[in-house]
């Protein structure tokens, strides 16, 4: 797979507004699920009793509502190389769950360069990534995340 190469400040802005990638799906593996879940002290029944999860309304163990955009970074530096000296996350906005993540869902993510912001010195840049489940054509999650980008 060739990667989206930014080299340059100017890369952002001639990307700005335009799909970068879809993703590859993801697996949501109840491992997976409770492991996200272990990092974060997450220990809601939801996501760890299985007999229960499926006598519930749900269905089953769901992914927890911050797992989808945990997952971004990931599918991020399979599909983009930044080659630039200075670089931080400077935050995430805007974190909508539409409908639950069951668990053996396999999850993939559209990402477009939704904004590039000029600063005093770099750029600060908007990705919005929406989450679908495959099979299912309906958004099932989104976020923004922003980044600080510097060429020196």
């Amino acid at each position: 797979m060739e990667k989206t190469k930014i080299e340059t400040l100017d890369d952002f802005r001639r990307l700005e507004g335009s799909q970068l990638f879809i993703s590859e799906p993801v697996s949501i593996t109840q491992q997976r699920i409770q492991d996200f879940c272990r990092g974060t002290l997450n220990e809601e029944w939801i996501h760890w009793d299985s007999e229960r999860a499926r006598k519930s309304y749900l269905g089953d163990i769901i992914a927890p509502g911050l797992f989808l955009p945990a997952l971004f970074p990931g599918m991020f530096w399979q599909h983009m190389a930044v080659e630039l000296p200075r670089f931080i996350v400077k935050g995430i906005e805007g974190i909508r769950v539409f409908r639950p993540v069951l668990v053996n869902a396999q999850v993939f993510s559209s990402v477009t360069l939704a904004s590039v912001l000029e600063r005093r010195e770099g750029v600060e840049v908007h990705y919005q990534i929406e989450f679908f489940e495959v099979g299912i054509n309906e958004k099932i999650a989104q976020v923004t995340f922003i980044n600080r980008y510097w060429d020196t």
